[in-house]
């Protein structure tokens, strides 16, 4: 009895005693593989049912352009000053499992506040909700710092591909059908109860996705103790190599479209066209179908083309996703446009860690992945932004999904001429 209440103590269950393991064999790798694909097909249930909802949840509660970006770039504003920080700790520490296990608890407990918030309060529940989705940045920050550090040694070099994405397949299965179920829940319970169980179905499948990571076995890099360097310096080290500094690059302006076009769209359903929440996960459930079809695909299409062209291939496609979108008179216009963008973003999905992976070196990972992320999250709270001063007040949202349609291009451009660099 007592072992037992022993490992149901918040320092057992939270990882903070988690011993560091060792070498992996054979069968622990593919154990790994197991846990990683159910972890993922896990979380597209919180996806489906909190994250593609969040933002047309923020429009229905009465909430502006800045406040409706502010789920997208509040996160990513807290990122740019945060990531450097956790990198450096993480790697001084080790035990990154410790980390992750711990982080994600804290980030998955912020999905149940967001769904408690109008149980509490009448009034402010957009900046609530808003507020409590940028407080989540802080353990998500670390959780996924740590969680792509270790992915790399989790699994075989030579599966990589595979597994992101048999990954991206589970996720993408699990985020269609829920966000499917979803509409179809919403429109039969009253606001914002609707909401509020769909929040918490999506709380309830995090937590099951947490149980498989602290399966998951890694062998930890020895703590790097040495004298700290200035941020500025650590950042002037890693950008000395070219082809991760144009692949920072290119990814920033990646990012940069994609934030902008993440709020731009919720605001274009539901205040130009008059969608229902029903027909809204109906056009959701199309994206997440055809990159469920794109992640089983990818791994021959990047041994056609390579990995490179695949994301390059995609960048440059999804261009046509806020363009098309901006020119639909009828919610039911951008069916035809969704399943395009899924496949895309499949494309772009599988195959952005790979990428990344190929231009870091093995041995300080962790740091080149923090200046990854940073240069990210900047990129994440500049769209959003600049796509809320371009929508205005509402009137401008199609011009301001054309404008990140041409981010998009600029950003296919850089990741196509990558190679000659």
């Amino acid at each position: 009895m007592s072992l037992f209440l022993s490992r149901l103590s918040p320092l057992n269950l939270l990882g903070l005693r988690r011993a560091a393991d060792a070498p992996l064999t054979p069968a622990q790798m593919e154990a790994n593989v197991r846990r990683l694909v159910w972890e993922i097909g896990w979380f597209g249930v919180t996806w489906g049912t909190l994250f593609n909802f969040l933002q047309v949840y923020e429009v229905r509660l009465g909430a502006s352009s800045l406040l409706v970006g502010a789920i997208t770039y509040g996160p990513a504003l807290v990122g740019v000053f945060w990531q450097l920080p956790v990198a450096r700790l993480m790697t001084r520490t080790g035990h990154r499992m410790r980390w992750v296990i711990s982080a994600g608890f804290f980030y998955r407990l912020m999905f149940l506040l967001v769904a408690l918030v109008p149980f509490v309060l009448l009034r402010g529940r957009a900046q609530s909700t808003a507020a409590l989705w940028v407080l989540q940045a802080l353990p998500a920050t670390v959780s996924s710092t740590a969680f792509l550090s270790m992915l790399a040694d989790a699994v075989p070099a030579d599966r990589m591909t595979q597994v992101v994405g048999w990954r991206m397949a589970a996720f993408g299965l699990s985020n269609t059908l829920t966000t499917l179920l979803g509409g179809r829940l919403l429109e039969l319970l009253p606001f914002p109860l609707n909401y509020q169980v769909l929040f918490l179905i999506g709380y309830a499948a995090s937590m099951v996705s947490w149980w498989h990571i602290r399966q998951i076995r890694v062998p930890d890099r020895e703590p790097d103790r040495c004298k700290v360097q200035p941020l500025r310096s650590e950042l002037g080290r890693t950008l000395d190599y070219p082809r991760f500094a144009y692949f920072l690059l290119a990814v920033g302006v990646l990012q940069l479209a994609l934030g902008m076009i993440a709020p731009l769209l919720p605001l274009y359903w539901v205040r130009q066209l008059g969608a229902t929440d029903e027909q809204i996960s109906v056009v959701m459930t199309v994206f997440s179908g055809t990159m469920v079809l794109g992640a089983l695909t990818m791994r021959r299409l990047v041994v056609n083309i390579g990995r490179e062209r695949a994301l390059a291939l995609g960048a440059l496609g999804y261009t046509l996703y806020p363009l098309l979108t901006s020119l639909s008179p009828s919610i039911w216009w951008l069916i035809p446009w969704a399943a395009v963008a899924g496949a895309l973003n499949a494309a772009m999905s599988v195959t952005l860690f790979d990428n990344l992976v190929a231009v870091t070196p093995e041995a300080d990972r962790t740091s080149y992945i923090a200046v990854y992320n940073v240069a990210v999250n900047v990129a994440l709270f500049a769209g959003p932004v600049l796509a809320g001063v371009l929508a205005g007040d509402g009137t401008q949202i199609a011009l301001a999904l054309r404008v990140a349609a041409g981010v998009t291009l600029v950003a296919g451009v850089l990741m196509a001429t990558r190679k000659n660099v």
